[in-house]
């Protein structure tokens, strides 16, 4: 297979050429799809000074689209930050939304797969099954088709998400979400430009254990054209983790189909947005990470890009535009032990080795401080504040230990953004000065999750790190982990403030009738055994344990309402992916430098030379149109599905 990757400086020229391999016959056609993911419109919007980061960068986003004359944009999920955005954020995006993507620029591609099924709700007939460039009644620029991420994921009685909000107003093409979770066929969206056949395949986030076990038991399908199904260039959109947080706690990339072109690959908030070729799969890898820092952590500080996407019949071209507008952002690692040695620390008093810490920290903020007014890009709405995050290992240096950051960052709180969380002090602890009748955690265990939750920030995913990598004997005695990791995850994701207590007082309840039932004497050694057997008992039947948690977590979401005053629908309550998906076995950073502001990446033909076995599925596709240029004639597919009976896992 012939691969062609060539890296040279990008011009944002509209009239830019793509590679000569690629010999487009015209500009009619080459798509020119802007990408862009993990916007979090909404976050930190209760901090005054940080409120409107997100969505002045997603404007910036949209201009860049407008300006390059984009044929769409393509999201890759976690659009917004919460499922339940405030009034304010949906206000604004919608605005924004309205001020770019609506207008008389002409649609100069066509949508000929089946619409019906592309945009279909899971929750009822959707009353606009077409893309909504299509709709006589909106006048659409630029079209934006979105993934849903694990942030903006579907919830609720009806479980909906803010992205089915913008598909009914007509602003956001929304694809990817599947109405079920066994045998998974995922339609992809057939666009067609010239000579250009595109396939785009959406899957929206979906908790990385139960997908990883999809995978495994090759329940999952990409439907492709039957006819000359290689001619056409193949995009799939995912939002999971690509980085392992835990055996399956991610999505390895040998896990995804050969024929693919290019994976754009949402959730992970690093800028790799060069594409990264799979010597395996023999498709490349873009990963456009997030528009904003939602995480202080060192990952976040890579310059953020959005990539502008050529694609001609079976070549693309990537160039990528830096973000003027995001707030800049610093990371340093401060170790004490390189800026203060034992012979100071034995002869300084405490008073002077304070100062001199005080020193070290104010020196290195004042030294960020004046590199963040040299880098500003000078764009007005970009903040002149910068976050700060200074990690300081005070190990050996216990005098510190009550060393007031609090009062320190002080000084620094008219010329930073964070200020309150602009230095974190960290002290490995001496595990031989535990007391006797301490509880002695699993030292493996916790440095297990430790690093885990350095990479995902997320405390549940911590906790069942360290579950899974413990011994029994440090495990839970009477509660059911997976159970409270769900009601945890339910009470952190969706604010869901009766799902902890529901589920402790659920597995009592149970357990002491398990005991009534089964206990006939007072041995203890005999009521622990049977214990243990009740929490075994609890996930032999998978379903049956989901279900129940579910019915569990519905009680708890409707003593919420009935908390609040409010009725709840006698539907069955659906509660969130990341809930339902637990599987049994139980949701980064990258030290790569990124200098270059604009580079570009040429691929030039690939053509797939093992031969697959292709059963047709037939299907019959419709779309609407209203003239105007913009192929809204009638159209048929047939998808066939890849088997995966020679897939390469993990």
């Amino acid at each position: 297979m012939p691969i062609s990757r060539t890296i040279s400086s990008s011009s944002s020229s509209e009239n830019e050429n793509l590679d000569e391999e690629c010999n487009p016959t015209s500009p009619e056609d080459v798509f020119k799809i802007l990408i862009t993911t993990d916007n979090h419109l909404g976050y930190a919007e209760r901090d005054d000074e940080r409120t409107n980061d997100s969505l002045i960068t997603f404007e910036e986003c949209l201009q860049i689209a407008r300006d390059e004359n984009v044929d769409f944009i393509l999201l890759g999920g976690d659009l917004f930050h919460d499922n339940k955005p405030s009034n304010h954020v949906m206000l604004e995006c919608i605005n924004l939304l309205r001020k770019y993507c609506l207008g008389d620029k002409t649609i100069e591609f066509k949508l000929i797969s089946d619409e019906k099924i592309n945009f279909s709700s899971t929750v009822q007939s959707n009353p606009f099954p077409w893309a909504n460039f299509k709709d006589p009644n909106l006048n659409i620029g630029i079209p934006i088709f979105s993934i849903h991420g694990n942030h903006d994921d579907p919830s609720g009685s009806t479980p909906l998400c803010p992205l089915d909000l913008l598909n009914s107003c007509g602003l956001v093409n929304y694809f990817g979400n599947l109405s079920s979770l066994e045998n998974i066929d995922i339609h992809p969206l057939l666009f067609r430009k010239g000579e250009t056949n595109l396939s785009i395949y959406g899957l929206g986030a979906i908790r990385d254990e139960r997908l990883h076990r999809i995978f495994l038991k090759n329940q999952i399908n990409l439907l492709r054209p039957t006819n000359n199904p290689d001619d056409w260039f193949n995009i799939f959109v995912i939002h999971q983790n690509r980085v392992p947080h835990g055996p399956k706690n991610y999505i390895p990339e040998q896990f995804l189909h050969e024929f693919l072109d290019i994976v754009i690959w949402g959730h992970e908030h690093d800028c790799r947005i060069t594409p990264e070729f799979n010597t395996v799969q023999k498709f490349f890898v873009i990963q456009p990470g997030s528009t904003v820092a939602t995480s202080l952590s060192e990952g976040e500080q890579l310059q953020k890009h959005v990539g502008i996407l050529h694609v001609y019949k079976k070549t693309f071209k990537m160039h990528r535009r830096p973000l003027q507008t995001v707030r800049q952002f610093y990371f340093v690692d401060i170790q004490l032990t390189d800026h203060i040695d034992e012979k100071a620390l034995k002869t300084l008093s405490n008073t002077k080795l304070e100062q001199k810490l005080d020193k070290i920290l104010t020196d290195t903020i004042n030294e960020l401080l004046m590199r963040a007014q040299n880098e500003h890009s000078g764009h007005p709405k970009q903040p002149r504040k910068p976050l700060i995050r200074l990690r300081v290992d005070y190990t050996g240096f216990d005098l510190f230990d009550s060393f007031n950051d609090i009062r320190f960052v002080q000084k620094f709180s008219d010329q930073v953004a964070n200020p309150k969380t602009m230095i974190t002090l960290n002290k490995k602890r001496d595990n031989n000065i535990l007391k006797s009748n301490e509880i002695k955690l699993d030292p493996d265990a916790i440095k297990i999750s430790n690093e885990q939750f350095n990479h995902a920030q997320r405390v549940e995913d911590s906790i069942q790190t360290y579950f899974e990598s413990t011994t029994e004997n440090n495990r839970l005695r009477l509660l059911d982990e997976k159970s409270m990791l769900a009601a945890l995850t339910e009470f952190i994701d969706k604010d869901e403030i009766y799902a902890l207590n529901t589920m402790v007082e659920a597995q009592i309840e149970q357990s002491q009738k398990f005991l009534v039932n089964n206990i006939h004497n007072d041995d203890v050694a005999f009521l622990e055994d049977e214990l243990k057997r009740f929490k075994i008992l609890q996930n032999v039947d998978y379903d049956e344990a989901i279900k129940r948690r579910k019915n569990l977590l519905n009680m708890a979401r409707k003593e919420r309402l009935k908390a609040n005053g409010e009725k709840s629908s006698d539907d069955e309550i659906m509660i969130t992916e990341s809930i339902r998906n637990n599987d049994e076995n139980s949701n980064d950073d990258d030290d790569d430098d990124d200098d270059d502001d604009d580079d570009d990446f040429d691929r030039s033909s690939m053509k797939t030379t093992q031969k697959r076995t292709q059963s047709s599925t037939k299907t019959r596709g419709t779309t609407r149109g209203r003239g105007r240029g913009r192929g809204r004639g009638r159209a048929k597919t047939t998808p066939t599905k890849t088997p995966r009976d020679k897939r390469k896992l993990f």
